[in-house]
This record gives C-alpha cells, sequence and structure tokens, in this order.
C-alpha cells in the first residue's frame, strides 16, 4: 500500500471518528490532559497504569431522579445496583473497540465510574481518549499513611457518660490493616466474632490477602483505635490499602469502592483516610480531570458516606495534601492535646521542620499542613490509642470521623453537611502562629445540643404501653416555675408525655441510667397547675436509680420528668411498662335472714370490679352448704354437686354483677357457705376475694287449726255442758252414798 493510500484511509478513518463526537473534534479529545511521564513512557514502547474515568453525568441525573421518587437523601441500595449496572455498561462501550492486545483491564470499581487499565501502546490510549465516554486518566500515583489526653481534651468522656457513643454507625478506615485481636476491639477471635467485638469487617484490596495485621507501631491499628475511643459504641471497618508501608490511588479508590458497595450492610456513616500524596494544593482540587479524588468523594456522600481525610506532615504552611484538598473531603489538621515538653523537631534527618516553641493545648505542631481552606482541627499529638503512641494529622482525622459518628447516631435526621457544621460551628477557635489562619477544633460536647425535651412543652410523646427509651440531660435546665421533682432541687430535667390505651398499674424506673436520678409523675396541662401523681429518688437499685408504680386510667396523659439529683447528668434510661390489675371484691348474704328446714333460701353474691383496669373471664364460685338442696341459681351459673360456678364474662371498671343462688335445708342446722372471685387479669387484692355467710336453719313450727268465732261459741257450750253433766254426777253420787250410810 502506498503512503499516499495510507494518509487517505487515515483521514477517512479520522472523520468517521470525529463525526461519530459531533461536539468535541478528534484533535480536541486527545488534547485531554495526560501527564508527561505517562505520553513519554508510552512512546517508548513502556506500558503504563493508569485509572480511567468515564463521563456519568447522564448517570448521575437519572440516580438524582431515582432518589427524588423514593423520597430519600441519600442512595439506597436498589440505586447503587443500578449504578453498578450503567457504570458497567458505560466501560464496556467504551473499550469495546480496542483490541485486548493493546489494553487490559486489572481492576474495575464497580461503584465508581471508573476502571484500572493496564495500557499498552499511545495508540491505545489515543483511542481510548478518543471515546466522548472517557472524561480523564490518572496516575496510579503512591500513597502514604500521615505519620489519654485527646478525649477529656474534646470532651469525650461526659457525652460517653451521657450514652452519646456512635451506637449503631460504622467508621470504614482505608489504612494498613487492623490488629482486631487487640482488647481496645473487644475479645476478637474475627471481624465480628464474638458479638462482642467491634471490628464488623476487615478486608484487603491489595492483593496481599493481610487482614490481619499484628506488626508493631501498626498505623491502620493506632487509627482504629482512635475511632473507637472517640466513638466507643461504633464499629470499624478496616481497608488494608497498604503494602509494605506504602499505597497507591488504585487500592485508595478501591477502598472507596468497597466502602460503598457495603454501606447499608455495616451502615457506614464515615470514612476515615489518614493517608495522602504528599503534594502542596493551596486551593481546593476540583478539577476533575486531574483529582482522581473527586468523582469518588462525591459517589461516598451520595451513598452517606462522610469522606474524612488528613491535611498531611509536610509542614505546608498554604497549602493541603490530597484526597484532603478534594471538595466534599473534611480535611483535618493537628494541634497538641496537653502540655508535652518540646519544642520538638519532626520528620526526621534532616527534620522537615522544629516548633519555635515547647507544646501547649491547642497549640498546632509545625508539622500539620495548612490552608485557607482547611476543613478543622482536631488532637494529633501525642495520641495514644490501641496500646500505640503515634503524632501527626493521621491521629487528628479519626478523632473527627469517630465524632461523626457519634453525631450521625445521635442527629439521624441531619444531612451529611449539618453533621459536619455540628463540629465545625461548635469547635474551639485556634489561630495558626505560622499563618495567621483560624481554624475550629473539635469540641465534642459543645456540638451536642441540650435534649429536644429539656422544656415541658415540648415533651416527648411516649410511645406503646411499655417501653424503653434512651437519652440524655445534657445541657438541660430547669424552667422557671417548675416543681423540685422527688424532693430535690435537681436543676437538669427532660420532660416526657405518656397516654396509656388501657387501664392499669404502671412501673415506671431509670434502671440503666448512668447517674443518680430523680423520677416524677404528674397530672396537668401547665407547670403551674401541676399535680403530683407519684415520685422517687432512689429504689435501693445500683447508680441511685428511681422507681414509681401507679394506677393509669387509659386515655390520660401522664407527665414524666426524669432530673439528676443536685443537678447531675448523663445517660438516661427510661423504662415503662403497663400492667392490666382489676381489683375484684365479692360479698354474700342470704335470706331469710332466719331459715327454716324444709323452706326455700336465697343466697345473693356481689361481684364489684375496682379496677383500674377492665376485667375480663370474670368467674365466681359458690360452695354451697353441706346437704343443701340446689333449687336455681343466675342465668350463666351451672351446677355440680355442692359447687355453683358462675361465668360473668367481663366487666368493666366499677361495675357490679348480682348473683342469686337458691338452695332448700332439708334440715336444721347450721350453714356456711362460702363464695370467691377471680379473672383473667392479676388482681393486686386478694383480700377481698372471698366472702362466705353462716347462718342456723330451724326446725320448723308445730301447727294450730284456727277456729271461727261460731265454732268458739259451740266448743264453749259443749265444754260447758260437759262440765255441769261432771258437777251434777258428784253431787248425786254423794246423795247415794248418805242414804246408804244413814239408812
Amino acid at each position: 500500500m502506498t503512503k499516499q493510500k495510507q494518509r487517505c484511509i487515515r483521514v477517512i478513518l479520522l472523520a468517521c471518528m470525529a463525526s461519530a463526537v459531533p461536539n468535541m473534534t478528534f484533535a480536541e479529545r486527545i488534547t485531554l490532559p495526560i501527564p508527561a511521564t505517562i505520553a513519554e513512557q508510552l512512546s517508548r514502547g513502556a506500558v503504563q497504569d493508569l485509572i480511567v474515568l468515564f463521563d456519568d453525568s447522564d448517570i448521575e441525573a437519572e440516580a438524582a431522579a431515582l432518589r427524588q421518587g423514593a423520597q430519600i437523601v441519600h442512595d439506597n441500595d436498589s440505586i447503587l445496583a443500578f449504578r453498578r449496572a450503567r457504570y458497567r455498561s458505560i466501560k464496556q462501550n467504551a473499550v469495546a473497540k480496542t483490541p485486548t492486545r493493546d489494553m487490559e483491564e486489572l481492576r474495575d470499581f464497580e461503584q465508581l465510574p471508573m476502571s484500572f487499565f493496564r495500557i499498552k501502546s499511545r495508540a491505545a490510549l489515543d483511542r481510548l481518549l478518543a471515546d466522548p465516554r472517557v472524561l480523564a486518566v490518572y496516575e496510579d500515583r503512591p500513597i502514604y499513611p500521615h505519620l489519654s489526653y485527646s478525649l477529656p481534651f474534646i470532651g469525650q468522656p461526659t457525652i460517653s457518660n451521657a450514652g452519646i457513643t456512635g451506637s449503631g454507625q460504622t467508621v470504614a478506615i482505608i489504612d494498613t490493616g487492623i490488629d482486631y485481636t487487640l482488647s481496645s476491639f473487644g475479645s476478637c477471635t474475627a471481624p465480628g466474632v464474638p458479638s462482642g467485638c467491634r471490628v464488623a469487617a476487615s478486608v484487603d484490596v491489595t492483593g496481599n490477602g493481610v487482614t490481619l495485621n499484628q506488626t508493631a507501631n501498626n498505623h491502620g491499628t493506632n487509627v482504629a483505635g482512635i475511632v473507637a475511643g472517640v466513638a466507643p459504641g461504633s464499629r470499624i471497618a478496616a481497608i488494608n490499602a497498604f503494602s509494605s508501608g506504602s499505597s497507591t490511588t488504585t487500592w485508595v479508590l478501591s477502598g472507596i469502592n468497597w466502602a460503598i458497595a457495603n454501606k447499608s450492610t455495616y451502615n457506614i456513616g464515615a470514612l476515615n483516610m489518614s493517608l495522602g500524596d504528599s503534594s502542596n494544593n493551596s486551593s481546593p482540587c476540583a478539577n476533575k480531570t486531574t483529582n482522581p479524588f473527586l468523582t469518588p468523594i462525591n459517589n461516598l456522600r451520595t451513598a452517606g458516606i462522610i469522606p474524612v481525610a488528613s491535611s498531611g506532615n509536610n509542614g505546608f504552611t498554604a497549602g493541603i495534601s490530597n484526597p484532603a484538598c478534594t471538595p466534599g473531603a473534611i480535611s483535618v489538621g493537628a494541634v497538641y492535646d496537653a502540655s508535652w515538653g518540646g519544642p520538638y523537631s519532626w520528620g526526621g534527618t534532616p527534620p522537615t521542620c522544629t516548633d519555635t516553641t515547647a507544646s501547649a493545648a491547642d497549640r498546632i505542631p509545625c508539622f500539620s499542613n495548612s490552608a485557607t481552606f482547611l476543613t478543622m482541627l482536631a488532637p494529633g499529638a501525642f495520641i495514644t490509642a490501641a496500646g500505640i503512641q503515634m503524632a501527626g494529622t493521621s491521629q487528628a482525622a479519626p478523632h473527627v470521623a469517630g465524632a461523626l459518628a457519634v453525631m450521625r447516631a445521635a442527629y439521624p435526621g441531619d444531612t451529611l453537611d449539618q453533621s459536619v457544621a455540628r463540629l465545625t460551628a461548635n469547635g474551639a477557635s485556634i489561630t495558626d502562629s505560622r499563618n495567621g489562619i483560624t481554624k475550629p477544633r473539635l469540641n465534642l460536647l459543645a456540638a451536642i445540643d441540650s435534649p429536644a425535651n429539656d422544656l415541658f412543652s415540648q415533651r416527648t410523646l411516649l410511645s406503646g404501653d411499655t417501653g424503653r427509651v434512651t437519652a440524655h440531660n445534657l445541657k438541660a435546665t430547669k424552667e422557671s416555675g417548675e416543681p423540685s421533682h422527688a424532693g430535690n432541687s435537681g436543676g437538669k430535667s427532660a420532660w416526657w408525655s405518656w397516654i396509656p390505651s388501657i387501664s392499669g398499674t404502671a412501673s415506671i424506673d431509670t434502671h440503666g441510667s448512668s447517674f443518680d436520678t430523680l423520677l416524677a409523675v404528674y397530672s396537668g396541662t401547665t407547670l403551674p397547675d401541676l399535680s403530683q401523681i407519684a415520685a422517687n429518688d432512689n429504689d435501693g437499685s445500683s447508680n441511685n436509680a428511681s422507681s414509681v408504680s401507679f394506677p393509669v386510667q387509659a386515655g390520660n396523659e401522664y407527665l414524666i420528668a426524669v432530673d439528676g439529683f443536685s443537678g447531675a447528668s448523663g445517660k438516661i434510661v427510661l423504662n415503662w411498662s403497663l400492667v392490666q390489675q382489676a381489683d375484684l371484691g365479692i360479698s354474700m348474704s342470704q335470706i331469710p335472714a332466719s331459715p327454716v328446714a324444709g323452706n326455700d333460701m336465697t343466697y345473693t353474691l356481689t361481684v364489684t370490679n375496682h379496677g383500674p383496669s377492665p376485667a375480663t373471664g370474670v368467674m365466681a364460685i359458690d360452695q354451697l352448704p353441706t346437704g343443701v338442696t340446689f333449687v336455681s341459681a343466675s342465668t350463666g351459673c351451672s351446677q355440680s354437686g355442692e359447687t355453683v360456678t358462675c361465668n360473668l364474662g367481663a366487666l368493666a371498671l366499677d361495675a357490679t354483677a348480682i348473683i342469686q343462688v337458691v338452695v332448700n335445708p332439708p334440715s336444721a342446722g347450721v350453714l356456711t357457705s362460702s363464695a370467691q372471685v377471680s379473672s383473667a387479669v392479676s388482681d393486686p387484692n386478694s383480700a377481698n376475694n372471698n366472702a362466705s355467710v353462716i347462718v342456723t336453719a330451724t326446725d320448723p313450727a308445730i301447727s294450730v287449726p284456727a277456729l271461727s268465732g261460731w265454732s268458739v261459741l259451740f266448743a264453749a257450750a259443749c265444754l260447758s255442758g260437759i262440765l255441769g253433766s261432771l258437777s251434777n254426777r258428784r253431787r248425786t253420787g254423794n246423795r247415794s252414798e248418805v242414804t246408804k250410810r244413814f239408812s
């Protein structure tokens, strides 16, 4: 083929390629920034391993629409899966026309619009750059780590004692791995094993397989120990991205990619990068074509993860390293947390810098990189964690990452920027004597708000008839006109409201709280008209906790105050439960008052529910006197032998049920009848569950027939005649006897 024909074919090919990119000519495409060293090496025939960034603007717009449709702020698992599929499609289409002999994919970042390729020729790179889907290529640059006074210094123990610990959050740490067997991380035999292990995951992205790094003075172990100390309720996801003391951009991006992919699995809220490339950046690294961390950090934030990076230990006073310089990353410089002596020289021989004065709290060490756009400062010298003492901005960054885990757990409704603002807006203002720049130094205690239910009018409604809430009374107050709860002046009260759905007996306590509590329950609508229902200072349990028990009625509002004895504060654990209780009482009587053998008599049983709850399954049992004959009983009653059982069903509060049992005693004698009542609801008072009646039945009286008036007169006449006849007979007889005697 002649050279002229070759030139023609080349022109045709260029024209075709240009026509496929209407908004950018081929010549413009291949003038995308390429580091000079890359171009030189490729021109010499040396292969180059490069990170390629693809255009994801359409994907970003589609993901934003999906978030809006789902009414969520951050990407969920479904949207992350959508991103993975779309990224894969773009990458495959972009490299489809490049023969594998010219370009080889070494690693794919499935959660990022980026891949790591081995480019084997300048022509292959030019073909890649000609595709409009390719935005930039980056060198795989080396990355280096930025080499128990700090916790009180930032107010951590006070908020930890209040139960504000970052519980439920996980901090991902891209570093040199971790020795998770140390006691600082719990009794771990493996990540997440046993359940008390603080290390949720330990992975390697370098390919060397190191997930347990037990080397002495391990940088990653110290960094993880700082996070674990600042946020003792959080967990650690350790990502080993180093080998032989150094890392690469590719490995760091792999760590970011892993964190995004596993965000929901571990609830990752922050990612710490105590590392950098030692570059000196005097302004934010906002150029997508030159900064390989810009897109990944954006993707971290859209996934709901706050990236934190150390500013670097080069002693720069007008610039910070990458990735700390990347917009969206929280860049952190260092301060001394106490007076450690000195002045110190830093950075080996010869030293990078030497402090001009001895160390002191809030003095900035000379090694800490500073810039006008640095986010904040945190303790970085000298920090002991996980049994290892180190100093550097590497130690400052995890203080902030741990603090952000605490903020995300304490205020889950905050946006990422609001979480950061809690730290920056409430930090102590520290001026760097080297450049006059003032930045906030982390103050975790100051970042905590007073409780939302500090005021009576802002009391929190408790949900359910039984439950438990954890809160705190840090920075709480006592309002004007507020009563002294449980007889103590207190001074830091928090308020709750509770409306039970059923009547019963309530039990409320503060067991599990971290301080000496005061507990009181009121009725009323405003502070001046509160009426105390129950109150307690100490119930004899550990830590001087409090408890009360009292009857409640369904639908009534009960106002609960928890205060600290003499203004004590800390973690509040408020437990409440409701037990339905129905105090059933029974009484008995009988008629007639003096029963007669052979005649019917009636026992009346009166059952009353004194509450406070409705009673269900109410049953009354009447044990009849021995030998009596059962005649009848009220509806719902049945008789078996000398036992009458009456099922009364439900009985409302203050309701009464009356039962009548009719019997017939066959003979005279003492009659004893006893009754008892029960229900399916607990009865707090058994003393009135039984009743009895003892009575004596008598024999019937002898019957005398009644006579009419004429009958009485007739009887009287007859009797008179009989008596007269007897009298005459007596006289006649006497005369005869006389005649006989004297004849």
